[in-house]
């Protein structure tokens, strides 16, 4: 999980000030790639997060790695109209979800390139929904 949590951090600080788009496809590839670097182990922690204490930690890396992405897309040279915070918490939800379908398939290295590239176009779309629609605030109004 540290692991995984460094690798956020690290691609939020290298992509500060660049495109939306450029920052979806280096957050989606840094984040997949690293949780899927050694699978088996991936799958291990994975079982066990579930358990009160690894639930914590889990909470813990989650709440480190969302800093990180509100902190970056803040800096994106195109301005977000939805709240940062929201959409981050958005695009981990994603990320998180695309990794557990890798994790509890039988064959995870199979369909890692092609849920990769999907998990790449959706959050791409999205980032780039979310700096050109009208803010929530604004079609509540």
């Amino acid at each position: 999980m540290d692991e995984v949590t460094e690798a956020v951090e690290l691609v939020c600080r290298e992509q500060k000030g660049n495109p939306l788009e450029q920052i979806a496809t280096a957050l989606m590839t840094a984040f997949l790639e690293t949780k899927m670097k050694d699978a088996k182990a991936s799958v291990a922690l994975y079982s066990v997060s579930s358990d009160i204490e690894g639930a914590k930690i889990a909470q813990e890396a989650a709440m480190k790695s969302n800093k990180a992405v509100v902190a970056l897309l803040k800096t994106a040279s195109e301005q977000l109209t939805t709240d940062p915070q929201l959409v981050a918490s958005m695009l981990q939800g994603v990320m998180v979800g695309v990794s557990r379908r890798l994790l509890e398939s039988t064959a995870p290295e199979k369909p890692f390139d092609a849920l990769l590239r999907e998990l790449i176009f959706l959050s791409r779309t999205y980032l780039n929904a979310c700096s050109k629609r009208p803010s929530v605030h604004d079609s509540n109004a």
